[in-house]
């Protein structure tokens, strides 16, 4: 399976790669080292307490409240 890692040469130099979850190192695109791949922080954000995620229930809310109040402006021009 193809996913997106980031490699690291020894000169410094950061990529991103679309590779096979396999593969461990890369060539570095700008200085042709040897360059390894990165254990990177994932991007997400939970709730404290419960371990939600509140960005995703949020807008869940928000899309759920504006299709009440176009339903309830439709039944109001009828």
């Amino acid at each position: 399976m193809r996913q997106i890692f980031e490699f690291a040469c020894f000169n410094g130099h950061v990529t991103e790669r679309l590779v096979e979850s396999y593969i461990r190192e890369i060539q570095c695109p700008q200085c042709a080292e040897q360059s390894l791949r990165l254990i990177s922080t994932p991007r997400i954000n939970l709730e404290g307490f419960t371990g939600a995620f509140p960005g995703a229930a949020d807008k869940w809310i928000r899309t759920r409240a504006e299709k009440y109040r176009q339903a309830a402006s439709e039944k109001d021009s009828d």
